[in-house]
């Protein structure tokens, strides 16, 4: 709520409504001559369109309706507010979060809405929980509430009962950094993952620092004149979108605390053979001392996401990127040997002066039991990207997906890929069959999945230690490493 108003504040709007029903004494520290409190009597028979009918009174031209239980990048207010359409809705990809209302979209407008996914033909994404609505459209919302016997509507169905699909425009937010608030697990994640990411793209950056790099990549020329630099997030790095002469490209800067883990030399070339394979975007320059990198930027690319990323369209293209990657006879120059890794990322904690969660002696000697179960099992080394979070994919608009940011690649098992991709995207377990099945084309060897289940306990426990080095420099990842060391013990 904090955020919310003040991102109202901040766009000039002087008259705030809050609906309050349980609980509403906790409401009153936001009263004041801008914030204004209104008591949904009903609140316990009614639901979303009940709390927004007890706003009808004060209603007197078109609106923003925001969702109290919503939290997301202030652009998503900015750009609504700015729109000269009577009514829009705001949709993002969808999250996977178990409340989502899916839409279906033609030509720019939105045709269907649904919680019930089995009612989408096709998913164009979620509503947001934020819409301008124009007072014509609630004037007739109003009329079909105040004769309807449904308290339990929700406002979603009553406006688009309420609109033709040419009143219906939208605006789509890829990459957006955002959630809801449903219950407790969803504030705990709120805490931990989404708010420290977006306060990672929020931070300023220095504008003077990012002219130095681009001055370095196009020398003699004039860079500051030329370029339009908008930051763009990234999970450890800081990734800027460029515009310069009517060409887009991506410039990666390395995050805190990247010196000693990431090996430039071996990223450098390793992407640069990816590239060859056609699924990576072409690098344009790569620095191998300071690791800036500027990429081919991907024009309305959709970052995948947990949900997204198990679509089986998806899961059928990632199979096959794993199948070019691994059966690519490319040789990287360098090993991605997990142990090897931990010893490392020990040392770099040490020389930091980090201290890891209690009781590490112990499991880490478990930890290392696992080296000599591998390899009675029997380890394949192919070149592996080895960091399969959702957010290293891009799905461009004709379909093809890349998979970027090759920080951590290297020759290893391929089953730390497919690994990696289950962990950290919570596979269920038919997609995780389902992507099996594609990938080996039908004939699974008889131990692919004891090694994937002994890498993904390694590497919750390999990316546990990253997070304490990161954090021991300054870096703020909430409550991830402990959650992944937590994981890595329970399993």
């Amino acid at each position: 709520m904090d955020r919310t108003i003040e991102a109202l504040t901040a766009l000039d709007y002087t008259d705030i409504y809050m609906i309050v029903g349980s609980q509403a004494e906790l409401y009153h520290k936001y009263a004041s001559e801008r914030v204004h409190l209104v008591l949904n009597p009903d609140y316990k028979f009614t639901s979303s369109m009940g709390s927004l009918a007890a706003a009808a009174p004060y209603i007197k031209g078109d609106f923003l309706l925001v969702e109290g239980d919503t939290f997301y990048e202030y652009k998503v207010l900015k750009a609504l507010s700015e729109t000269k359409n009577d009514n829009c809705f705001a949709i993002t990809e969808e999250s996977g979060s178990g409340d989502e209302a899916f839409v279906e979209t033609r030509k720019g407008y939105i045709t269907k809405v649904s919680k019930d996914r089995h009612q989408i033909c096709n998913f164009e994404g979620e509503l947001l929980g934020i819409v301008k609505i124009a007072k014509s459209t609630f004037d007739r919302m109003m009329i079909k509430w105040n004769h309807s016997n449904n308290p339990y509507l929700n406002y979603e169905y009553l406006l688009l009962d309420s609109t033709d699909v040419l009143d219906r425009p939208y605006i789509r937010f890829t990459n957006l950094i955002w959630g809801d608030v449903d219950c407790e697990d969803d504030f705990n994640k709120l805490c931990n993952y989404i708010y420290p990411k977006l306060r990672r793209k929020e931070d300023p950056f220095d504008y003077e620092n990012l002219i130095s790099y681009l001055s370095a990549i196009f020398p003699n020329e004039q860079i500051e004149d030329e370029v339009r630099i908008t930051q763009i997030g990234g999970m450890s790095n800081k990734n800027f979108k460029v515009t310069k002469g009517g060409q887009e490209y991506v410039l990666r800067v390395p995050g805190i605390g990247s010196e000693g883990m990431v090996v430039r030399n071996n990223e450098e070339q390793n992407s640069m053979q990816a590239c060859k394979m056609g699924i990576n975007p072409p690098v344009r320059y790569f620095n191998a001392e300071n690791g800036i990198k500027l990429a081919d930027f991907v024009k309305n690319a959709e970052t995948l996401n947990g949900a997204t990323i198990q679509r089986p369209s998806n899961m059928k293209k990632i199979a096959k990127i794993f199948r070019t990657l691994h059966h690519s006879h490319v040789r990287f120059g360098n090993e991605f040997n997990v142990f090897n890794e931990i010893r490392n990322y020990e040392h770099l904690l040490e020389n930091c002066e980090g201290r890891m969660y209690e009781g590490y002696e112990p499991v880490r000697e478990k930890v290392f039991r696992l080296e000599d179960y591998l390899n009675k099992l029997g380890i394949s080394i192919k070149p592996c990207h080895n960091d399969l979070v959702a957010e290293n994919f891009l799905k461009a608009e004709n379909g093809t997906i890349y998979l970027i940011d090759w920080e951590y690649s290297g020759m290893n098992d391929p089953m730390w890929d497919i690994a990696a991709l289950f962990l950290e995207n919570n596979f269920t377990e038919e997609n995780q069959d389902y992507f099996l099945n594609h990938y080996f084309e039908g004939k699974e060897p008889e131990n692919a999945r004891k090694k994937i289940f002994a890498y993904q306990i390694l590497m919750d426990y390999l990316w546990a230690v990253w997070t304490v080095i990161k954090e021991a420099q300054g870096d703020n990842f909430g409550t991830y490493g402990m959650d992944r060391y937590t994981r890595a013990i329970k399993i």
